[in-house]
């Protein structure tokens, strides 16, 4: 086995040290799905059991390497005969004896992958923008299986659901090149007003409460209403319908930056989701964000209050 080769199964260590006990019923089919976001991972191993080795091994039991649990068991019929092991002294344990007329058994087990491991499994490339237009903002989308080859030696199915790139989409402008004068003075005017407020300089108390006086003698629109709108723009669901992702990645879960800098929020993140195989290794794609349309609605939104 080559330096390489050796260096990349360390990473299943420990399902090799659960298949090394298993050695004696000759485990031929192995699979392994694995959730990227949560880490959780489910293998699945078939088993050789003639009666006669069911005689003549009394017990079996698998210490359990990182936590993993053996989550059920079925026969050729697809009985589950999970509740047949028992999980004591940090071991899980089965008496063959016990096990009903069959000569082949699934076992499924269950754990968690550590995520310095999965980060050497699976390469998740940082979204690029890589191309802005005065219509769009597009993002480049990369992530692959880490030597795929290796792996095909190990296993005959492996997959990586779950996976999330993080995109973050900028939005500032749409808002700062967009809303009324009139809005933005009473905006600022609240902002210097709540400021002086947490500081100690009277003078600059009186300074931005009468500069809030005449930002709202020009502007009756409250600031509530105002924010209001802005957070309804910078809502999931209002946002999606200004994104496109292409396959094979789908739009997960998108949330506005909650830490305001300026007057509005600087960007959006928007998590583009995929899953990867030893059969598909590699997903790219681009994630699009139709700035021109949705700078238009915050335009409209915002003229509608005037």
């Amino acid at each position: 086995m080559s330096i390489q080769l050796r260096n990349f199964e360390k990473v299943f260590e420990w399902v090799h040290k659960v298949l090394d006990y298993f050695e004696p019923y000759k485990p031929d089919t192995k699979s392994m799905v694995i959730n990227y976001r949560n880490m959780n991972s489910e293998i699945n191993i078939l088993l050789h059991i003639p009666e006669n080795l069911k005689r003549k091994i009394s017990k079996v039991e698998i210490p359990a390497y990182q936590g993993f649990v053996i989550a059920d068991m079925m026969d050729e019929s697809f009985n589950r005969i999970g509740n047949l092991w028992n999980f004591a002294d940090g071991k899980w344990k089965l008496d063959p004896s016990t096990l009903p007329p069959s000569e082949k058994y699934l076992v499924i087990l269950r754990g968690k992958i550590p995520e310095d491991i999965l980060t050497r499994i699976v390469r998740v490339q940082p979204a690029v923008n890589r191309d802005q237009t005065e219509e769009f903002d597009r993002y480049w989308l990369d992530s692959m299986i880490r030597n795929v080859g290796l792996l095909e030696d190990m296993w005959q199915e492996l997959s990586i659901e779950d996976i999330g790139v993080r995109v973050r989409v900028g939005i500032e402008r749409s808002f700062l090149t967009t809303v009324p004068k009139e809005l933005m003075n009473k905006l600022k005017a609240t902002q210097r007003w709540v400021s002086a407020g947490h500081g100690r300089d009277k003078d600059e108390v009186t300074r931005a409460w009468g500069q809030l006086r005449r930002a709202s003698r020009e502007m009756k629109i409250s600031v509530d209403t105002i924010l209001d709108i802005m957070y309804k723009l910078t809502t999931g669901e209002t946002f999606a319908n200004y994104l496109n992702v292409a396959t094979p990645y789908s739009l997960g879960e998108i949330k506005r930056e909650e830490r305001l800098i300026g007057l509005f929020p600087e960007r959006m993140f928007v998590d583009a989701r995929t899953e990867l195989s030893i059969r598909q290794p590699i997903a790219t794609g681009y994630l699009t964000f139709k700035k021109k349309e949705y700078t238009q609605e915050v335009e409209k939104s915002f003229s509608d209050l005037i």
